[in-house]
């Protein structure tokens, strides 16, 4: 993965963290604040979106599967970092949802970053271990 693929993902991956974030600000209390039915029920289906959205990305930046792992990073940290601040001012920034919330979002947060990051580990690791093809 070269210098531009990796720019390219950490800008996406910004992308998808503001875009979400602001989405969650206006009506996170949909996602967070039902039932406990409902909060699973999302927790699961943003891990798959996150799952689907990361391989278009990976194939439409042509990168190679031994290579996800670091572009999972790439997608991810800024998010990571970026929720940071969010966490810290719960009340202030994510003023729709009751303080109480702040735990099931950085637990949501929490579990949406790893799904991303296992399933890119497990994908990385699969294409190293395969035996190469070149001269079959």
């Amino acid at each position: 993965m070269n210098t531009k693929d990796r720019l390219s993902l950490v800008l996406a991956g910004f992308g998808i963290w503001a875009a979400a974030t602001m989405a969650y600000r206006q009506v996170g209390s949909i996602f967070f604040e039902r039932s406990v039915m409902e909060y699973w029920l999302n927790v699961a289906s943003t891990g798959g979106l996150y799952t689907l959205v990361f391989v278009g990305l990976m194939r439409w930046r042509r990168i190679e599967p031994k290579d996800w792992l670091q572009g999972a990073v790439c997608i991810a940290l800024p998010g990571m970092l970026g929720e940071i601040p969010i966490l810290a001012g719960f009340a202030d920034l994510m003023s729709n949802m009751h303080p109480e919330t702040a735990g099931r979002y950085a637990a949501f947060l929490f579990s949406g970053y790893s799904i991303l990051l296992g399933f890119a580990w497990f994908m990385a690791t699969k294409a190293v271990r395969q035996p190469s093809k070149v001269g079959l």
